[in-house]
């Protein structure tokens, strides 16, 4: 008798939520027009234990990408959902998102009304969620998405490796950006201690890498609040401290450090590295986000050893590690987002369109937001 009552209560538990999400019931109201509706919903791992995102099951036509698979305790990611309209008129497409930490899966609904659908304009896409005007290439597979009318494995098992196709989200307009800087506040957003590792080598100077990095890193200043702390690192064949700990109400100072950069010299990339997370810890805030940013075109070894090395230096000073990429190459491309990836930040690449200077902001803000 008492095994039957003890079983009946431990069932319910072991189906508790252990990941929040930022809305789960969107509703999009109406739409003058769109060719795409795409957008994303912020999930956090509120449990004390590792959570594997594993599939997701969703209405025809609807895909689904995250920009991370595996949330460790505390952590969050973004799920990105889109899908191309077929006819006018009302719209409800349903996702189950199936995890490690439910036998259950997560409901979600994405639903609107659309006045006409566009098929000759990709541009015409309609957004929703937190990132808006910077969505960055996401740094791993999608999810693997099978329509709703298929039968559902709730085994825990994880994707294969074969499931990795490479996915760019395009960008949103800049005019869809509805969250103005001054909404970056201390109620919202933990203190912020940042330090950018700008690569100045000879390659940035090419083109327009390097003003389009400046451009990107005013657009931060602008935004940081005096809670806020910034360090300048730049490397190519020296490393330099431009400045540490400069207090994010000192736009004066920040704005001149960067109009100071200039591209020259070589590579000297890991070694920046392993120097600015020793700067970094220096400056650590405690119940804060504490992050490098490294902002290079380049590619640089960062071997196996050098892992094991930085993992050993966290300590109880986490830092979060994330890659800012500029230009195209592909081998270059494909490092930095293996760097960022083993360093649990963000891969993001910024090119010379409009609303790529929103990215630094965005990335700044999904990393301290406050749960």
């Amino acid at each position: 008798m008492h095994k039957l009552v003890f079983l009946f209560i431990l069932l319910p538990l072991f189906c508790v939520s252990q990941i929040t999400f930022s809305e789960q019931v969107i509703d999009l109201g109406n739409i003058a027009e769109a060719y795409e509706i795409k957008g994303d919903v912020v999930l956090t791992n509120t449990s004390g234990k590792k959570i594997f995102l594993m599939r997701a099951d969703a209405d025809q036509g609807v895909k689904i990408f995250t920009s991370k698979k595996t949330l460790l305790p505390d952590d969050t990611c973004l799920l990105v959902i889109s899908f191309i309209p077929e006819n006018n008129g009302r719209f409800k497409k349903k996702i189950d998102l199936i995890t490690s930490d439910k036998t259950t899966p997560y409901e979600l609904s994405l639903s609107g009304s659309i006045a006409k659908v566009k098929t000759n304009d990709r541009m015409a896409c309609v957004y929703f969620g937190k990132r808006r005007s910077n969505p960055a290439e996401i740094k791993e597979e999608p999810i693997v998405v099978k329509e709703s009318n298929v039968m559902r494995d709730n085994s825990n098992k994880l994707p294969g490796s074969s499931e990795k196709p490479k996915v760019t989200i395009n960008p949103a307009p800049q005019s869809f950006s509805t969250e103005p800087v001054d909404d970056f506040s201390a109620k919202l957003y933990k203190p912020n201690n940042i330090l950018f590792l700008v690569d100045i080598s000879s390659s940035m100077r090419d083109s327009l890498k390097l003003p389009v990095m400046k451009t990107a890193l005013h657009k931060l200043i602008d935004a940081v609040r005096d809670i806020d702390s910034i360090t300048l690192v730049t490397y190519a064949t020296k490393i330099k401290i431009v400045n540490e700990a400069v207090s994010g109400s000192d736009k004066k100072t920040l704005h001149a450090l960067v109009d100071s950069l200039r591209a020259k010299g070589m590579t000297a990339g890991k070694t920046a590295i392993l120097f600015s997370q020793q700067l970094a810890q220096k400056h650590y805030i405690a119940n804060g986000n504490n992050q490098i940013i490294i902002a290079t075109d380049g590619e640089f070894k960062f071997e196996k050893q050098d892992f094991l090395t930085w993992k050993k230096n966290q300590g109880d000073k986490k830092i979060i590690l994330s890659t800012v990429a500029f230009g195209g190459d592909k081998t270059a491309l494909k490092n930095l987002k293996e760097i960022a990836f083993k360093g649990e930040g963000s891969f993001i690449h910024i090119g010379e369109k409009s609303g790529s200077e929103d990215k630094l902001l965005e990335e700044i803000k999904l990393r301290s937001r406050r749960q």
